[in-house]
């Protein structure tokens, strides 16, 4: 039997906006602050995404970030390379924005951003093995005067650990702290920067040093710093694979001052010592190299491959201070991760830390098991724990769960032609249909020092 409209019809319901939404369950989510960049789209509502950590930090935003520090998880070729580089695109037409990247994928020889610099006009930063005079390599002094001297010896500290292969005695930190400071005097009595052959020859020919009033011979002090010396040997020593890469003054031409610095990993080997023992260095070098405080300038320092940080105690260590202190220092760090199984985080609680410190997560598609992990890890609603594993629909390529404080949106990344020409890592195992939509394009201006680009 039909039942006539009055029969059927319901009272109003009466109801705040913020109670609205659990009586309507399928709107979308509710945007965040307007201002920023545009990635995309969010996937079920269909507006912009616009993202920009500093505004969010803003205490005005819509979203109040607690950090500016973002985490980039998920398998390679969905996006993550594709996000970043766009991301920097975009606000690089901001005036007070400045990017360091730490490239470290790459195929015969050449980073994944070389394209992006040629287009940019920018020259990128290459490390490699041998004398850095000699070809284009630079090579970065971990006693560079720009890094204050306690920091030096932090530096060394690290260095020295990564080498042999566990913490340092206490004897042989005041071995190295004594060397330290008697290379600094003698290369100021010269006239000159202290290099790394400074604190091995003083380490080797020690002098005598007062350990609260004990002295202690120089004898002795030649014992407890053998481990030091042996491993500064193996930076020092020309004969020796990482020779090259530190011992000696910084190389002249790097202009911190540009609005977009890109540091070509490439080069060193994935596996070894030499990216974590860059990484000590680069870390500190960057912080009181690049970043000026009393500036407005707000700065993004992107690590790919950031394994090679977090699973490192003694990398990780120099990296939570800077990370920790980013908001003070107006810095954004971004750390781009396959997954989250790289780290042992029990055993790593300086890397846990750093994770922790950031309140933007990015997750593209990830096997079942690691979407798992991760969700457990960052604590994903059950509908975004079930998203990561569907490679092929929900988190295809171009699509990721951000997670920005304790908003949760699937959102699609959207590319101009420009952009996906100038990102696409997936070229040359791919072939073109002929009746690909081609997007919209946009120009491409060459950055000059001191203006927007």
């Amino acid at each position: 039997m039909l039942r006539t409209q009055t029969q059927t019809r319901r009272r109003a319901i009466r109801s705040t906006s913020a109670n609205a939404c659990g009586l309507y369950p399928a709107v979308g989510a509710a945007s965040m602050d307007p201002r920023g960049v545009i990635i995309g789209r969010e996937a079920y509502s269909g507006k912009a995404y616009i993202f920009d950590p500093f505004i969010l930090y803003d205490p005005k935003a819509r979203v109040r970030l607690p950090s500016p520090h973002v985490l980039v998880l998920g398998k390679s070729g969905h996006g993550k390379s594709a996000l970043e580089k766009t991301y920097v695109l975009r606000q690089l037409r901001f005036r007070d924005r400045n990017f360091c990247v730490l490239d470290a994928q790459g195929e015969d020889g050449t980073g994944e951003w070389d394209g992006i610099a040629r287009e940019l006009g920018i020259k990128p930063i290459r490390l490699i093995y041998g004398d850095a005079e000699a070809g284009e390599g630079i090579r970065i002094n971990p006693l560079d005067p720009r890094i204050p001297s306690e920091h030096q010896f932090k530096v060394l500290v690290s260095m020295m650990e990564i080498l042999v292969g566990g913490p340092l005695s206490s004897q042989t930190k005041f071995a190295l702290a004594e060397a330290h400071k008697a290379a600094s005097a003698s290369a100021r009595a010269h006239g000159r920067v202290a290099v790394l052959s400074d604190v091995l020859n003083a380490l080797t020919a020690p002098r005598e040093a007062l350990l609260g009033q004990q002295a202690v011979g120089p004898e002795e002090l030649s014992e407890w710093g053998q481990p030091a010396a042996l491993a500064l040997d193996e930076l020092c020593n020309p004969d020796r694979d990482l020779a090259g890469l530190f011992d000696g003054p910084t190389s002249e031409g790097i202009d911190l001052d540009a609005r977009l610095i890109i540091f070509d990993l490439t080069r060193l080997p994935r596996e070894g010592e030499a990216m974590p023992l860059l990484m000590a260095v680069i870390g500190p070098w960057i912080r009181f190299g690049w970043i000026k405080p009393g500036d407005d300038i707000k700065r993004t320092l992107i690590v790919e491959e950031a394994w090679h940080i977090l699973s490192h105690r003694p990398v990780a260590r120099l990296f939570e201070e800077l990370v920790r202190y980013g908001r003070r220092l107006g810095l954004s760090f971004w750390a781009i991760l396959h997954h989250l199984a790289d780290l042992v985080l029990e055993e790593a609680p300086e890397a846990a830390a750093i994770l922790k410190l950031t309140a933007t997560r990015v997750v593209y598609h990830l096997d079942r098991e690691e979407a798992e992990k991760t969700a457990d890890y960052l604590g994903l609603t059950s509908w975004a724990r079930k998203s990561l594993p569907d490679g092929a629909n929900i988190c295809a390529p171009g699509r990721a769960i951000w997670q920005v404080g304790s908003r949760i949106n699937l959102v699609e990344h959207i590319r101009t032609a420009t952009e996906v020409r100038l990102t696409d890592t997936n070229r040359r195992m791919t072939e073109r249909s002929g009746t690909e939509v081609t997007p919209p394009t946009a120009p491409m201006i060459r950055l000059r020092k001191g203006v927007a680009a």
